[in-house]
């Protein structure tokens, strides 16, 4: 979708139709576990101390928070008052350590079959949601309200990242095809204006990101008074650029992409926006090799 003229903050209108895509990611996480067998299920994730079953178990612990809180209205383990990013990032770690823990007592049946389950219905409550509502919030997105398609992206790429990490401890490649990979960047991108705001800038000033296939996308960010800003064109002055593989950005954007992978990304121009173009993350918490 083009960007429209002046858009520092994610537009009213979704890019993409976040219920249907949920519904073609749910059933290609459903054909994999369906090919497992018996050792499989305790081979190790890439998530620490998660086997591929636990972290099975933590999408089925996903699932059933997101009906609870979208559908339900239900907040059950509301994140600790006035806590700090990183107080966040304790607490949810732990919360979700203790769901996975609990569900050792699931078997691989089970958890598959719940997982058949939730997925109609997560894609149902997307369907009943107006995605144009200034309603969600996205904190790395920025701290202000956003439309609920933004909401939807996030929990997408959540599913469409544990897969290939699934996928990383199988010892199968990623599933890169784009009709998936392309939505789950264009929700992530969105991390990039905000964080963007930490480093000086003057208007015109442009940062150039590519990525290159099976995605191919080229986003100028160009700085306005406002903020930095998605255009269709650079702006009078590029100060930095980064181009990337649709593997490598992904990983980057989502803490999946190892220290030593990142010489392969091309950059280029003012050493601390590339600071922060390295640093940028689509979740919570801080790069674990910076």
């Amino acid at each position: 979708m083009a960007d429209l003229p002046g858009e520092s903050a994610p537009p009213a209108e979704p890019p993409h139709d976040y219920a249907a895509l949920f519904v073609v990611e749910r059933a290609r996480l459903n054909d994999l576990l369906a090919g497992l067998h018996g050792a499989d299920w305790q081979r190790p994730s890439p998530c620490p101390g998660w086997s591929i079953l636990g972290l099975c178990a933590h999408l089925l612990g996903d699932d059933f928070g997101l009906l609870a809180r979208h559908r339900d209205g239900h907040y059950g383990t509301p994140p600790p008052a006035g806590a700090t990013e990183s107080g966040f990032v304790a607490w949810l770690d732990e919360m979700q350590a203790e769901w996975v823990g609990a569900s050792r007592r699931l078997s691989p049946r089970l958890i598959t079959d719940l997982l058949q389950w939730t997925g109609p219905q997560i894609a149902g409550t997307f369907r009943r949601e107006d995605p144009r509502a200034r309603t969600a919030s996205v904190s790395w997105a920025g701290p202000g309200p956003v439309p609920a398609w933004l909401d939807q992206a996030r929990e997408l790429s959540e599913y469409w990242i544990h897969r290939q990490q699934l996928r990383q401890g199988l010892g199968r490649p990623s599933d890169l095809r784009a009709d998936l990979a392309g939505p789950v960047l264009d929700g992530l991108r969105w991390a990039y204006p905000y964080r963007l705001a930490q480093a000086p800038s003057q208007p015109g000033d442009t940062v150039t990101v590519a990525v290159t296939g099976p995605v191919t996308e080229t986003w100028h960010l160009v700085a306005a008074g406002t903020g930095w800003r998605f255009d269709d064109q650079p702006g009078t002055r590029t100060v930095a650029s980064l181009a990337m593989s649709t593997e490598d950005a992904w990983r980057l954007l989502t803490n999946n992409l190892t220290a030593g992978s990142r010489s392969d990304l091309a950059v280029s121009g003012d050493g601390a926006i590339i600071g922060v173009l390295f640093r940028t993350r689509a979740i919570i918490g801080e790069p674990k090799w910076a």
